[in-house]
């Protein structure tokens, strides 16, 4: 006997399979549509004289057809979770900043001519309204990404700030994956060309990323950079795995604990 099913055809024997012929993919959708409409010629020299039966999914095409598209589109869903979403925010985010800067830019040379001409220029006004509009979408934005910031990772929000969480969230590609990483790469998450020039060239080695941007490291004495980094990746690292495990609330305590650090490295 032979058996069809959506992906090859299989001889039986004594309830066993004793030969199969797998449908290539790039051929199967072909071959699918050919056994709904009872078009076996394709299969003679493996069917032979057998006696034929079908799988009761490929009978019903547009059911198989639906579980697939309902089976992708779930797959889609979990794809496009709450960490992606975040991190579109953060994107759009960060255009809108770019933009703004530009047109600021813009708008000094615009002022420029307007005290040298004395004359205000509808060009001017136009771009200033453009400005005042995107300010007020920034500020949005940045509610936004706090919003879910705090919603997804509350943690790690509490110790470095919503687009810091949002931005390292980014550079891992995900919380799930940022919370599987040591401290010693969450520490130069978003320096990885200089990571990569230092490990082809011998170039120095950088001791921050995207941490740099927190105060605590930005702000401290050049020397003591690097061991500030250091105790705030370890933080960032409990932080990440607390929240991407369901875990309770300890932002405060980690804060706590890298403030005393910092305080220990100083003296």
């Amino acid at each position: 006997m032979i058996v069809i099913k959506w992906y090859g055809a299989f001889r039986i024997k004594d309830g066993k399979v004793v030969e199969e012929y797998i449908f290539p993919p790039e051929k199967r959708v072909e071959f699918l549509e050919k056994i709904r409409r009872g078009e076996l010629e394709f299969l003679k020299d493996f069917i032979g004289e057998e006696d034929v039966r079908i799988e009761g999914e490929i009978g019903n095409l547009e059911e198989l057809r639906k579980t697939a598209i309902s089976l992708a589109r779930r797959e889609m869903e979990e794809y496009l979770g709450e960490d992606y979403i975040l991190i579109e925010a953060l994107n759009t985010y960060n255009d809108i900043v770019s933009i703004l800067n530009l047109m600021k830019e813009r708008m000094v040379e615009w002022e420029r001519i307007r005290r040298i001409k004395n004359i205000e220029d509808p060009v001017a006004k136009l771009i200033l309204k453009e400005i005042n509009s995107l300010e007020e979408i920034r500020g949005k934005l940045y509610e936004e990404i706090e919003k879910r910031a705090k919603k997804i990772a509350p943690n790690l929000t509490y110790l470095v700030g919503p687009i810091i969480a949002a931005t390292l969230i980014s550079d891992a590609g995900s919380l799930k994956r940022l919370a599987t990483l040591p401290a010693s790469t969450i520490q130069v998450l978003g320096a990885e060309d200089a990571f990569f020039r230092h490990l082809k060239s011998g170039a120095k080695c950088p001791k921050h990323g995207t941490i740099f941007k927190v105060a605590e490291v930005r702000n401290a004495p050049r020397k003591l950079r690097g061991k500030i980094a250091r105790s705030l990746a370890a933080k960032i690292a409990i932080a990440a795995r607390v929240d991407y495990y369901g875990g309770e609330f300890v932002g405060d305590k980690l804060k706590e604990g890298l403030n005393r650090r910092i305080e220990e490295v100083k003296k």
